[in-house]
């Protein structure tokens, strides 16, 4: 679901009409949500919770996953077991579901029956909120409820009640201290030593918690405090959607963080606005969690949602199809420029250029804003823009120098006076310069696309260009920055440098955590933080004196920063430290002071330093390692050899069995009845009928000897083959043999079958079926295609109506089947190398009568078979 969804303290600056719909919307809260995506085993969350060693634990309905910080590790491999409640027991978690319990160690676990005798199920809507030492059971109608403490022999019974059966799935019950809470339909009961007791008749009360401020009741229409007899509203407020619960927990700031089924809220009765709406719009709130690092996590039915104590803002035009590029403060005010070409004026559109857009990057001059755009540079005064009527070019950044504005051209760089609207050209000929910054004794540095130029101003105004850094064969110099002070940054790639006594000099410090990212922009702030904007992710650090970075920040997906992509160009910042940052979807806005403050200790478990990370154990694990890695790939040799020997005596048994096919389709009697045949025609009948024969014969054996090494050979010239040879029968058997040869219209006639295959089924149907039949006998060869195991092939059928197999055998001693045989050798072999085999089968045919009728001999070949 996309970000802007979620509706997470929306608070417009402006209001806006139809021609100016161009204000932006605020969030103030930073959040990352955890789906099937990044490792969910289930979009349905039920429970969150955190162990002592900082691991968040997330359950669902499809077993728990593990979090460090960085990854998701899933337990029970997707298993369809409901996690409702997690506890630490005996220094191991234990994931609880409502008939087992699984007690993890590393990533091993051990089941066991949260009831021994199968009675009990747990309580799940009760599960996250009680002690970490108690559970609530019930029976599998809901009834029977009995509070436990957890024993090391199981659930120890301490309290029941039939106050306790009253309770609804939307109620949750509440220890403290020795007093036991219990909401009900028909009131607020309490429960003491043995008695129980009736505090309050209000009926909509939901939840209790302890507080700094005291014990609270959460009930459908405000918050209300718990005394000796009594209920006392503290502060009224119509939850709308109680129907599941409210869940509540108290921050690190004593604010209390209360939820219904679809939207979240902050109390904070010391605050000029003690409720405030921080998010909604979700789909059914199970439960809510802070962890050990303030953070406030929601268990929802659309995943997981982490949001971050950051101060990032996301600002979003109210337009779409538009997005921030430009972004500049000046005088309490912020002036924006867009893609479409708008002005904006503390979120208000003041001006409007069709055809126009302005690059990412702004100036103050003078009290002014400046911006480049299509063909001109914009200047915005007082909420009002005029335009500086610049020669007509692709403007690519605005940049201020002292008191005059240096404006980037597509391939000068101009000088600006706003006093006396005077232009002089400082520099020509360099393509595509990128951004620039006003350095120390009148140095301007400029970043090109071939490198890093420096323009020096003289005595007399004139200026020099000269080249620092070239760079044609990596990234482009397009981010820069400058402090008052004239200390000058610029980023490369992924590298940041500062220049300094005239000499960029590369920041090393900075190179472990920038390694990989891009940077797009840069900036300084004017309390001297150091603000690098990536690709995927934000990097605050402090710049000293020396020009070094130290108590680096970096902050991502994973820790609060939301934006998509920021755009290459430059940052603005408000009078009260504010950082304003253009992004692909949206602008983010924040105080990189208190980033520094309050994110100090890192959101990411930390692996505790064991006896196995010492360096002596990491040598004897390489070393073995080595060993394990040279015994593979030795027996990965000796297997390679295996497979060679094997395919080179396959190779040779297939040689063999082609001599045999072939040496099989040369006997005699064959060649002696066609050449008899012949000798018949010429002798007694037409002399082109001869011929005609004489061609066949010809052609047939040349074939023959043409394939004697051929593994296989097309469908066309398989069928043409078999036509040849049964044309040469019939010289034998005349009117006492027929055929019938049909292929299939939509059968690829390129497509490979195995050589002989035809000849050798056609072969058998003549010799040993028609043969031995009285009367006349039909051969019908059939090519069509067909899919299998859902992968194309070819059906290859011979079929006669002989006298059978039975009987051929019992009239044609002298067969010895050698020609079936080694057909199905050569498919043996040739399956050996494919995926997809060859499949064959043999069929008796019977009459009506049940007496043999032929044989039908089939073959399917797959398309793309290997031989």
């Amino acid at each position: 679901m996309k970000l802007g969804r979620i509706l997470i303290t929306i608070l417009c600056l402006s209001a806006f009409s139809p021609q100016t719909a161009a204000s932006y919307t605020e969030s103030s809260l930073s959040f990352r949500r955890f789906t099937t995506i990044d490792g969910l085993p289930q979009m349905q969350i039920e429970t969150i919770w955190q162990d002592s060693e900082g691991y968040i634990w997330i359950g669902t309905l499809s077993g728990f996953v593990r979090y460090d910080g960085k990854e998701l590790i899933p337990f029970l491999g997707g298993r369809r077991e409901n996690i409702v409640m997690f506890r630490e027991y005996a220094g191991k978690p234990l994931a609880m579901g409502f008939v087992r319990q699984w007690s993890i160690h590393g990533k091993s676990l051990k089941m066991s029956q949260i009831d021994d005798e199968g009675k009990l199920l747990l309580n799940n809507l009760n599960a996250a909120d009680l002690p970490s030492d108690c559970i609530l059971l019930e029976d599998r109608q809901e009834q029977n409820r009995v509070l436990c403490r957890l024993g090391p022999d199981g659930p120890i019974p301490f309290m029941e009640a039939p106050e306790i059966d009253e309770m609804t799935p939307d109620r949750k019950l509440c220890i403290d201290s020795s007093k036991v809470y219990i909401p009900t339909p028909h009131g607020l009961y309490v429960s003491e030593g043995e008695g129980v007791s009736r505090l309050s008749c209000k009926p909509d009360v939901f939840s209790i918690k302890r507080t700094s401020g005291g014990l609270l009741a959460l009930a459908a229409d405000g918050i209300y405090g718990i005394g000796k007899d009594s209920l006392t509203l503290v502060y009224r407020h119509r939850f709308e959607a109680p129907d599941y619960g409210l869940s509540v927990q108290e921050n690190q700031q004593g604010r209390l963080i209360i939820a219904d089924a679809h939207t979240i809220w902050s109390y904070d009765p010391a605050s000029d606005i003690p409720f405030k709406q921080l998010a909604s719009g979700f789909n059914l709130i199970r439960g809510l969690f802070i962890d050990k690092w303030n953070r406030l996590w929601a268990a929802t039915y659309q995943g997981a949602y982490c949001f971050f104590h950051c101060n990032f803002e996301n600002h979003r035009l109210t337009d779409k199809n538009d997005i921030v590029r430009s972004v500049c403060a000046c005088g309490g005010h912020l002036v924006a420029g867009t893609l479409n070409g708008k002005v904006l004026f503390d979120g208000k559109l003041i001006d409007e250029r069709e055809g126009n857009f302005y690059s990412p990057g702004a100036a103050t001059v003078g009290g002014a804003v400046y911006m480049a755009g299509n063909g001109d540079v914009a200047c915005i005064r007082d909420g009002a823009t005029s335009w500086l009527n610049l020669p007509g070019d692709r403007y690519r950044f605005v940049a201020p120098a002292g008191e005059k504005l240096i404006v980037g051209g597509s391939r000068s760089v101009l000088s600006y006076d706003p006093e006396s609207g005077r232009l002089d050209t400082l520099a020509t000929g360099i393509a595509r310069p990128w951004c620039a910054a006003e350095g120390t004794q009148r140095r301007l540095w400029l970043g090109c696309n071939p490198g890093l130029y420096c323009i020096s101003g003289t005595a007399d105004g004139e200026s020099t260009v000269c080249k620092v850094l070239s760079t044609p064969t990596t990234p482009v110099v397009t981010a820069m920055a400058a402090d008052s002070q004239g200390t000058v940054c610029f980023a490369l790639g992924d590298e940041l440098y500062i220049i300094r006594n005239a000499e960029p000099q590369l920041m090393k410090e900075l190179k472990p955590v920038l390694t990989g990212h891009e940077i797009r922009a840069v900036h300084i702030t004017a309390a001297g933080h150091l603000v690098i904007a990536a690709i995927d992710g934000l990097l605050i650090a402090r710049l000293g004196d020396d020009g070094r970075a130290s108590d680096l920040q970096w902050f991502d997906s994973n820790s609060g920063f939301t934006s998509i992509e920021p755009l290459m160009g430059s940052m603005a910042e408000s009078e009260d430290g504010t950082v304003w940052l253009p992004g692909l979807e949206e602008m983010v806005s924040f105080r990189p002071a208190d980033l520094l403050a309050d994110n100090r200790e890192p959101a990411v478990v930390k692996s505790p330093h064991q006896w196995w990370q010492r360096w002596w154990v990491l040598m004897l694990a390489a070393v073995l390692l080595s060993l394990t890695v040279w015994r593979f790939a030795h027996r990965a040799g000796q297997r390679q050899a295996r497979r060679k020997m094997a395919l080179l005596e396959r190779e040779k048994k297939q040689k063999e069995l082609q001599l045999q096919a072939i040496r099989l389709k040369a006997i005699p009697h064959f060649h002696s009845n066609v050449l008899s045949g012949i000798e018949y025609f010429i002798l007694n009948k037409s002399t082109d009928e001869a011929a005609h024969y004489l061609k066949l014969y010809s052609d047939f054996t040349n074939q023959t000897l043409s394939d004697i090494d051929k593994p296989s050979r097309t469908v066309f010239a398989e069928v043409e083959y078999v036509r040849n040879y049964l044309e040469l029968e019939k010289l034998r058997y005349g009117e006492r043999l027929n055929y019938h040869i049909n292929v299939a219209q939509d059968v690829d006639l390129k497509t490979p079958l195995p050589t002989m295959l035809l000849h050798t089924y056609c072969q058998n149907a003549v010799k040993h079926g028609i043969a031995s039949k009285a009367g006349t006998g039909c051969v019908d060869v059939t090519v069509e295609k067909q899919c299998r195991n859902g992968a194309d092939g070819v059906l290859v059928s011979v079929r006669d109506d002989g006298v059978g197999r039975v009987e051929a055998a019992r009239s044609s001693g002298y067969s010895t089947g050698q020609g079936l045989k080694i057909l199905r050798q050569q498919i043996e072999l040739y399956n050996q190398a494919n995926k997809l085999h060859i499949e064959q089968k043999v069929t008796d045919l019977t009459d009506t009568e049940g007496r043999p009728a032929g044989t039908c001999f089939e073959t399917w070949v797959p398309a793309d078979y290997n031989f």
